[in-house]
């Protein structure tokens, strides 16, 4: 059983969560507990406030594998599956910095609680007191299943080919939603709509996709930024889109990927363009993969700076050779391998060929 947001909208637990179950479910049969915005009919919401199904599937459960995003769901869920007996393995795909006492105590002892727990990135350890023989260090990136993702919309089709006809540089950048971060746009389309229009104004032939997987509590802040759009006369070279899409997809047609955030994780765009060979630009406000072009944390001299040189090719195109010989099932053997140690109560070993998915970290 999973816990945590399914697609759609989009987001980089969700799209994890997904590609997970694609890898697991040859061997397991995984059910979901849904926690997203969008409440899909095939699969239990925590939204439908029906806590006798939501014992019900816990209970038939073998192993809790709780992926949520909310702290509040993250201890129900841990409590729930301890009073029920279930095994329970916990991904954390991030903590503040700045969380303060005693909430972090509380949120130690809980965590202690699950039989494994995954941490994203090294940092999280030294931000929390956790029990060093159930935590595994791992990137939450997973290959993306192309076959199973959506082809783009006819209409960004026809943009992209507009702009490829034009001999223009496509750059492309993401947000789940258009949340702000100490009174910062928190995923950085005010610093894309910025660049760009520096960038035409000196003349550059460059052209830029950003999508926005929900406009909740957003909406109006995404109208003001495609009025902000019109009025820079951008609006043939700025396309802002809000809705489901692929946006590996995007990825595999642009020419740069952008990651311009003031907070962050473990950012799943900045490895999917690892993976597909693109050049990465992003914000220094975290430690990056190797292979990312970093920039100055809202500076947007060093952004414009930065995105200029990778335009002109001086940084060169991050060498995907680790990522093509990361194979699927290399993730796959991975996640079978933890599983079968929580159920068997044995300690987890990492297998041989971890070696090479652990270069993406």
């Amino acid at each position: 059983m999973i816990t945590g947001p399914l697609p759609p909208p989009a987001g980089g637990i969700s799209i994890h969560i997904w590609r997970l179950k694609y890898l697991l479910e040859s061997e397991f049969n995984v059910d979901f507990i849904d926690e997203a915005v969008t409440v899909k009919p095939e699969y239990f919401s925590v939204k439908s406030f029906n806590p006798l199904r939501y014992f019900r599937k816990i209970s038939r459960a073998d192993i809790l594998y709780v992926q949520s995003g909310s702290r509040i769901l993250k201890k129900i869920h841990i409590i729930t599956g301890k009073l029920l007996g279930k095994m329970i393995i916990i991904t954390l795909h991030g903590y503040g910095p700045k969380r303060k006492q005693p909430f972090r105590a509380m949120d130690n002892f809980f965590f202690n609680l699950s039989d494994k727990i995954i941490l994203v990135n090294p940092d999280i350890a030294n931000r929390l007191s956790l029990n060093p023989e159930k935590c595994i260090v791992k990137h939450a990136f997973l290959p993306p299943v192309m076959q199973e993702e959506q082809p783009l919309p006819a209409f960004i089709q026809d943009w992209i080919h507009t702009a490829k006809n034009n001999n223009e540089v496509l750059l492309c950048a993401n947000a789940s939603r258009l949340d702000m971060f100490k009174e910062q746009e928190l995923y950085g389309l005010d610093m894309c709509i910025e660049v760009l229009k520096k960038l035409r104004d000196k003349g550059m032939a460059v052209s830029f996709i950003y999508t926005v997987s929900s406009l909740d509590s957003g909406e109006d802040r995404f109208n003001a930024y495609k009025q902000q759009i019109k009025d820079y006369g951008l609006e043939n070279n700025f396309l802002l889109v809000s809705g489901k899409l692929s946006f590996v997809k995007l990825v595999e047609q642009s020419d740069i990927v952008l990651r311009p955030t003031n907070t962050d994780g473990d950012a799943l765009t900045i490895r999917e363009a690892i993976y597909l060979g693109k050049p990465i630009l992003a914000s220094d406000v975290t430690e990056r993969p190797q292979g990312t072009t970093l920039f100055k944390t809202r500076d947007m001299l060093d952004f414009e700076a930065q995105l200029s040189r990778l335009i002109n090719g001086v940084v060169p195109v991050a060498d995907s050779a680790v990522a093509e010989t990361t194979s699927n099932d290399s993730f796959r053997q991975f996640y079978t391998m933890l599983l079968h140690s929580v159920l068997e109560k044995k300690p987890f070993v990492s297998p041989k060929n971890e070696s090479a998915a652990q270069a993406l970290l």
